[in-house]
């Protein structure tokens, strides 16, 4: 049997999902002069992506400009309330008090997915293998060479895993990660409201977990509900009408009536951050570098930022898999890895629990919040991707 011909390419990236399509497209654009490979596993089209995402304004911004939000739509976040039930303590962002349009916006990440796969498709220096996955790696001083499952070669100067939480490419590069484990799985649905939300989204504290409302188009809103392992083994069980009427006891009425609920998705929340997210001519992104609990909604707008971060590093060298390049990338992501991650953990581990003298620190947190303004605004700069 012939062996399949080895593939030469600048760049290699493992995953054509949310950030390894956008990486692919806009190292594309940014480097014509470099033969870019995506390799997504499947077959046809884009990865399929069932959620519903909250982009942060500057997310939105750049997505926007890249022209990959066109024909989709999207719900402007105009007002944020979080608050901690049946505690008085609560705060409000609004997007006028921070002179902008929209504090975020709220897409299908199916739809987006499915346009960054569209342009992908019309650059010319950007290839898009469908239906193959990498099996293993070697990495030689000038290239990597990966093996991929269909048995194809392809040697790449600088390989980028953007496959995800369980990454394969953090798995052959032995990158550790320190991962700690929530204890906590988080359920994410579509409501069906008697009313809209008009632009509001919700974070609310409660006993059995947090739960975040996204606004979206007409009646309907997104929801992430986090449970313990025991709430979730019992909430699996309950009916639609069982599930709405736990919920709505759970939220309470400010978002109005909850009058019906798609089909309910389970999954473990856990904090990941590799401990390294270069190698010698590799790069771990996205999820494959760090996964977060979605208490902030900051997930995605994270990955986004690892890709402006890494083209940035890349924009003038001629290797792109030069050990300078993937330095500067690594040193310019800290402090933004450390922020954010801060602020999710914070948030999950000062709500989860109902210890007194921790039930009035975040009640007092969350007034200050609410009545300090210059507070008030470099949270909502952080919240909206923007530097504080």
């Amino acid at each position: 049997m012939d062996e399949k011909p080895v593939t030469h390419a600048d760049v290699a990236i493992a995953g054509g999902g949310l950030v390894g399509a956008l990486t692919g497209l806009m190292l594309a654009q940014q480097r014509p002069d470099w033969h870019i490979v995506v390799c997504e596993p499947r077959a046809e089209g884009p990865p399929a992506d069932k959620r519903i995402i909250a982009l942060a304004a500057a997310s939105a911004q750049r997505l926007q400009s890249l022209g990959v939000l066109d024909s989709i739509d999207t719900t402007p976040i105009k007002h944020i309330h979080i608050s901690d039930r049946g505690f008085a303590g609560a705060a409000e962002l609004h997007a006028e008090h921070e002179q902008v349009e929209a504090l975020g916006r709220v897409v299908a990440a199916s739809g987006l997915v499915n346009n960054l796969y569209l342009n992908c498709q019309k650059q010319t220096n950007l290839e898009w293998l469908s239906g193959v996955r990498l099996e293993s790696l070697q990495q030689q001083r000038k290239h990597v060479e990966l093996s991929l499952d269909n048995g194809q070669k392809l040697l790449a100067q600088l390989l980028i895993g953007a496959d995800g939480q369980n990454s394969r490419v953090r798995e052959q590069l032995g990158l550790e990660s320190d991962v700690y484990d929530y204890g906590q799985f988080g359920c994410i649905a579509t409501l069906d409201l008697e009313q809209p939300l008009d632009g509001w989204a919700y974070e609310r504290f409660t006993d059995a977990g947090p739960i975040a409302l996204l606004p979206m188009q007409g009646k309907q809103a997104s929801l992430v509900w986090s449970f313990t392992e025991a709430q979730r083994e019992a909430a699996e069980q309950w009916s639609e009408k069982e599930f709405l009427r736990h919920c709505q006891q759970a939220f309470g009425y400010r978002a109005g009536i909850f009058s019906g609920v798609s089909k309910r998705v389970f999954y473990p929340l856990i904090l990941r951050r590799a401990k390294r997210s270069v190698h010698h001519r590799s790069v771990i992104i996205g999820n494959a570098s760090h996964a977060l609990h979605p208490i902030a909604g900051q997930g995605f707008n994270l990955g986004l930022r690892d890709t402006e971060e890494l083209c940035e590093s890349l924009a003038t060298t001629d290797d792109p898999g030069s050990f300078k390049a993937l330095q500067r990338y690594e040193q310019s992501r800290e402090r933004d890895y450390q922020a954010i991650i801060k602020l999710t953990d914070g948030l999950v581990r000062g709500f989860s629990n109902q210890y007194l003298p921790t039930v009035i620190g975040r009640n007092s947190a969350l007034m200050l919040l609410q009545h300090c303004t210059p507070l008030k605004s470099a949270f909502a700069r952080l919240t909206m991707g923007m530097q504080v």
